[in-house]
Parts: structure tokens; C-alpha cells; sequence
């Protein structure tokens, strides 16, 4: 079975994940962590049970390790990683 990404979700997450790697660009890392939360709240309450959510809760794990970690261009390629997943999806259908 596969659902369509709603535009809303997707329009919030991309926007979500290109401020925070703007943030880490600028050094900002608190800020950084904090629009990651808020992606990974988004994922888990709006996504269903699905390999991007899952992609993307990954993602967002492995850039607060990152940033914990003072690796914030490994967090950045992340993020990027992140913005082409949701690219993509929004190109077909989620997959369960």
C-alpha cells in the first residue's frame, strides 16, 4: 500500500531541514538542534508508519549525535541527505 506525501508535511520538513543546515552553515548549533527537534516531531506525529519516516527520524538522530559530537559538517550532510529524501518523495508515493 503507499500514500501520497500531504504538501503540508512535506512544505514543513524541507523547510525544516534546510533552516537547520543554514543554522550549522552560521554556527549556530542550538538553533540547529532546535528546528531538528521540531523535523523529528513533525516525522513522528504527521508521517505514517513508513521507510521515509523512518529515514528521516534516523537522520535526525544522527544529527543531534553530530552536533553533540562537535561534527556539525557531518550534521549538515545529514540535513542534505534528508533534503533529497523528502526531494524525492515528493516525486512518488511513500511506501509502508
Amino acid at each position: 500500500m503507499s500514500r501520497d506525501l500531504p504538501s503540508d508535511v512535506h512544505a514543513v520538513l524541507t523547510q525544516l531541514v534546510e533552516e537547520g543546515e543554514t543554522a550549522i552553515s552560521d554556527a549556530e548549533f542550538d538553533t540547529a538542534r532546535q528546528t531538528v527537534a521540531t523535523a523529528e516531531t513533525v516525522s513522528r506525529n504527521k508521517l505514517p508508519d513508513c521507510e521515509l519516516r523512518s529515514q528521516l527520524l534516523h537522520g535526525c538522530e544522527q544529527v543531534h549525535s553530530a552536533l553533540d559530537t562537535d561534527h556539525p559538517d557531518a550534521a549538515a550532510e545529514y540535513l542534505r541527505a534528508m533534503n533529497r529524501r523528502l526531494a524525492a518523495a515528493n516525486d512518488g508515493p511513500l511506501s509502508e
